[in-house]
């Protein structure tokens, strides 16, 4: 076979209509140079299938092989592993700020000066022990302790039970990208065929996975069939191409009724995932719901508590003008019980304050070993007894302060939670015996008038009453305006530490984003390049066309 002026046209013809391609290709190109996730596209050209000739093969043009987005996998998984460190940064960051400004002692009332104002108050009260004016100054600036204890009690407690409505919050979130995810899936797989892939599917789909890689941690896999599929770090699945599975949440009974998390398991049934969740936002949440916030909870209802056994036992030893001694200025404590809600034997326990002023503040759990016997162990500093064994509807005392009272019958591993400073910043208050009778305050260590009483309690300030983590009354390391400080310190450093990492991972995350950008961005100067070199192979092609027609003519006029 020889050539013929209808293969020059028809080469002509695929020139005319590939180039017009990929100008179109280019013209989409320049339209998103400002999209967000857009990737670049360019046609794949190949030559057409040569056909013989008596002097060989002669080309019979081009063609277009496919339309590819320019993408890098491997800097896409790099920055998908970079979203849960800088999600949990941003919410770790975010809730710091917010315990600042609820600790903040240079606006309003704050806990240091509250504190300085009572010891001050008594200090006045040891000058005049009878005075009405120092007694009503000592009750005024008691009150006002007490106010500011409980509205940071309050607050911290505000601040979890608003993490808990955000997780709710971000569980719906997470589910609607992992359905849009699957939806894309199931679109990609049915508008990819042969080579030609849904490349403005894919970069849709790649934003949310982005976008969901902040929320939770995820394992990126690249199915075949141009789907994908996503599962939690530990392996449990969230997306398997178009299936999903769904998060939801219910009340944990033993964390104050605060939301887990839990997975379908695709039969019908739920899984706990509360503690297998490793990054994200999610993850932040979480951990400043149950450890962060709580534990600076612990710490604040410590304080407040030792303060309140401190105090009334120093108070208790003075007598008042009338002369009453044995007085509590503020409210005794009193002990919570928490019953575990897995526990599956009968078992009620029941716990009194044996010891109001030498009372243990540390958290304690009994862990029943047999149906007469438990283990004791401090949470606070980790010890733990040998086995104690008991009477069933018995009181018995413990070491620390404690009556206890055990009725029914307890399975093995049974477990109850105990403490007098649970929420004891909460609740802080002065006692109704006091508040409505000055003259009950003990300002003197006799009946005689005097005003020694006034003066230890005023004393208290500058007693080293706590150490790191216990209340050890008159051998500590720390003052009560010490321990607080540490307190207010350690969040300071927390947040700074959140800051410095949120900063961290966005000058990560923007090297990442340029580099993306230098791979799969759009360069206005680079596609204007291409656009002249497409036009003038459409206008070659065109050209050729005009070429032909003026063969067709010379041989039609010939003949």
């Amino acid at each position: 076979m020889s050539s013929n002026i209808f293969s020059i046209l028809n080469t002509a013809k695929l020139g005319l209509l590939t180039q017009q391609l990929a100008i179109e290709v280019t013209g989409n190109n320049i339209a998103n140079v400002e999209t967000e996730g857009y990737s670049r596209q360019e046609v794949i050209l190949v030559s057409n299938t040569p056909r013989s000739i008596s002097q060989g093969q002669l080309g019979t043009g081009v063609r277009v092989s496919g339309i590819e987005r320019v993408f890098d996998q491997f800097l896409f998984q790099q920055i998908l592993s970079e979203g849960d460190p800088t999600g949990n940064f941003k919410v770790r960051k975010d809730v710091f700020e917010q315990l600042e400004i609820l600790f903040n002692e240079n606006q309003g009332r704050s806990l240091n000066s509250e504190l300085s104002g009572l010891f001050s108050a008594f200090q006045d009260l040891s000058t005049n022990p009878s005075g009405l004016p120092e007694r009503a100054e000592v009750l005024s600036r008691a009150q006002s302790l007490s106010a500011v204890f409980n509205n940071l009690g309050d607050g911290l407690f505000r601040i979890q039970r608003n993490i808990d409505a955000i997780v709710s919050d971000e569980v719906a979130k997470i589910n609607t990208l992992v359905d849009e995810i699957a939806k894309l899936n199931q679109a990609i797989f049915a508008n990819s065929p042969g080579q030609f892939s849904a490349n403005d599917l894919k970069d849709q789909r790649d934003k949310l996975i982005k976008e969901l890689s902040e929320k939770i941690d995820i394992t990126f896999v690249n199915e075949s069939d141009g789907q994908v599929s996503l599962t939690l770090r530990n392996g449990t699945p969230l997306v398997l191409k178009n299936l999903t599975f769904n998060l939801s949440t219910g009340l944990n009974g033993n964390n104050k009724s605060f939301l887990d998390v839990f997975i379908s398991n695709g039969a019908g049934g739920t899984i706990n995932v509360t503690s297998a969740i490793q990054g994200g936002e999610l993850k932040g949440y979480l951990d400043m719901r149950d450890l962060e916030v709580p534990a600076i909870k612990e710490k604040l209802d410590r304080l407040a508590a030792g303060f309140v056994q401190e105090f009334n036992r120093v108070h208790q030893q003075g007598f008042g003008v009338d002369g009453s001694t044995g007085v509590n200025f503020f409210t005794p404590l009193s002990p919570t019980v928490f019953t575990n809600t897995l526990n599956t034997g009968s078992a009620q326990v029941s716990v009194l304050n044996a010891s109001p002023t030498t009372v243990l503040v540390d958290d304690f759990e009994i862990t029943f070993t047999g149906a007469t016997s438990f283990t004791l162990t401090n949470l606070t500093t980790g010890a733990a007894s040998s086995a104690i064994t008991f009477t069933a509807g018995t009181t018995f005392n413990l070491a620390g302060g404690f009556a206890v009272n055990i009725t029914g019958t307890p399975a093995v591993g049974d477990r109850f939670k105990f403490s007098v400073s649970e929420n004891a910043a909460t609740f802080i208050k002065v006692s109704n015996e006091v508040l409505s009778n000055s003259q009950k305050i003990a300002a003197g260590n006799s009946t005689s008038g005097d005003g020694g009483n006034a003066g230890d309690l005023a004393g208290l300030q500058s007693d080293l009453t706590f150490n790191s983590v216990t209340l050890q009354s008159g051998s500590g390391a720390f003052t009560f305006d010490e321990f607080y400080n540490a307190l207010v310190s350690a969040i300071g450093i927390q947040s700074a530490t959140a800051q410095a990492g949120v900063r961290q991972q966005e000058g990560v995350l923007l090297q990442l984003s340029n580099r993306r950008e230098s791979i799969s961005g759009v360069s206005i100067d680079e596609e204007l390049i291409n656009l002249i070199q497409f036009q003038q192979a459409f206008n070659a092609s065109a050209r050729m066309i005009s070429l032909v027609e003026e063969l067709f003519d010379t041989i039609i006029n010939r003949i």
